[in-house]
This record gives C-alpha cells, structure tokens and sequence, in this order.
C-alpha cells in the first residue's frame, strides 16, 4: 500500500495553489478591441473593453468612460493632471455649457439676421428631397462595412461607410445603450440650438442619423446640405485624411486604466482651467 504523509500532500497543494495565484497575478490579461483612426494626420486609438470605453492618444488613455460607475474620466499627460466626474453631472455641465454658447450667438447675431436665417432654412427645407442607395463594400480586418449614399434629389450629400459586425463587436465589450446614452447628450445640445434658434432638424440630417444608429461609422464624406455639385469641392473633401487603418483585438491589461491615478486629482472646473491656461501659454509661443 502506497503511503502519502498529510504533510507531503499539504506541501504539494500549498505550491500548485501558489503557482495558480502567481500567474493570475503576473497575467491578468483579458482580449479587448482596438480601432485605430486617422484623421487629418492625427492618429487617434479607440478601446473597448469589458464595459469601459477610452480614447487613445500616442497609446496612453486621454479619455475613459467606465461604465460599471457610468463616470468620465479625463487625463492631460503633459501637466500630470486628471478629472473624474459622473454622468449626471457631466450631463448637466454640458448643458449649461451649451446654453451659454447658444446666448452668446444669439446675441452676437441679433433678432434681425436670426429671423433671416429661419426664413432661408424653411426655403431650403422645403426643396429638399432625401433618399439613400446601397454603394459599395469595405472590408478592414475582416469587418464588413456598407457605403450609403445620402441624395438631395440627384445630388450626393453624404457617403458613410457603417458596419453592423463591428458595432456587434464592440456590443460584446459595451453595450450599445450605454454608448448610447453619452451621445445623447451631445444629440440633445444640438436639438437645443435649433430649437432656440427656431430651426427643425432638416430631413437629410434625420436619415442619416437614421443610417448611423445601423452599425459603426467607419468612414465617412460629408458635403454638406446642398442643391448643386462642385466637383472641385467634392475632391478636397475626398481627399481628407479619415481612414480606420486598424482593427485588433489585443489583450489589455488592467493596469492600464488606473496608471493616470499617480498624477493629481482636480475637480472638473479647476481641471478645465489648467488645460485652458496651457492651450493659451501654447497659443502665446
């Protein structure tokens, strides 16, 4: 008969325990999904990843939404300074922000030009006939996306290139009403401003909002609201740097989203203040 000391056993067990805790602690490593964009020459990183969303600047974080505590948290390497503010008063922020912009321009345009603008937009509204096709295909590491062509009548407004598979990706990092949930703020700023300046959403903004809640943007040429094409126009648009030049699931490591918590804290206002004064001191050199 084969005998094992207590002893031996617990010896055996203590290690392998050891050796489970050590390599959780050393890889605690978990996939998440990069996008990497490019637009007028700045490369900007999008992460997504188990219910937190960041933007990347030179691969350090700049921005973090964290949804599990719906905070924002935003971080200026450069001063080693960071702001953490929740989604309510983010939200309340941002529309009193809003409605002081709002003031000042109408106040900077004056009742008279004000009323001229309602007059030309109802104008415009009113000849305006929006319709959509289906163009052609992009492929970016293996996500299919769709191209929209948003028309005035015969004249392209929009192209957008959306794509239902990657926005089901990320779903499964963040779900899409939580994303949804921050745009709206922004959605909510704009409806305000046409709403105090008496001007309704116009009908080829609706469809492509329309077309946009269908996937992920992955690329997209505005024109603008118009009747009429100009070629020479459409080419410098064209020509605009805005590519997703990569998409990739990498493994993240936690640490990552608290490496901002050794610089100092400050409330959101002071927070703005300090990154108001560098972006003048830069302005003055």
């Amino acid at each position: 008969m084969l005998y094992i000391s207590t002893n031996l056993v617990n010896l055996y067990m203590r290690r392998y325990i050891f050796i489970i805790l050590l390599f959780g602690m050393i890889c605690p490593l978990y996939p998440g999904l990069v996008i990497t964009r490019s637009e007028v020459g700045l490369e900007t990183k999008e992460l997504y990843h188990q219910n937190k969303f960041a933007e990347l600047h030179n691969d350090r974080i700049v921005m973090l939404w964290d949804f599990d505590t719906f905070e924002l948290t935003l971080i200026n390497h450069a001063l080693r300074i960071y702001t953490t503010i929740g989604y309510e008063e983010f939200r309340e922020y941002s529309e009193r922000q809003n409605m002081a912009q709002i003031r000042s321009e109408i106040d900077e345009l004056g009742e008279e030009r004000i009323e001229m603008m309602q007059s030309a937009t109802e104008t415009l509204y009113r000849r305006i006939r929006p319709r959509y096709t289906i163009g052609d295909s992009l492929i970016v590491n293996g996500f299919l996306a769709h191209e929209y062509r948003v028309y005035n009548g015969n004249v392209i407004n929009q192209r957008i290139w959306v794509s239902r598979t990657l926005q089901e990706r990320i779903n499964r990092e963040v779900p899409r009403e939580n994303i949804q949930r921050i745009e709206n703020i922004f959605k909510d700023n704009r409806a305000a401003f046409l709403f105090v300046m008496g001007i309704p959403m116009d009908p080829i903004s609706r469809l492509v909002q329309s077309i946009e809640e269908r996937g992920y943007v992955l690329k997209r040429f505005d024109y603008g609201i118009r009747e009429r094409a100009n070629e020479e126009y459409d080419r410098a648009v064209e020509e605009i740097d805005n590519i997703i030049s990569d998409i990739s699931e990498v493994n993240i490591d936690p640490v990552i989203f608290t490496f901002h918590q050794r610089y100092q804290r400050l409330d959101y206002n002071a927070y703005q203040m300090r990154v108001i004064r560098q972006m003048e001191r830069l302005l003055d050199n």
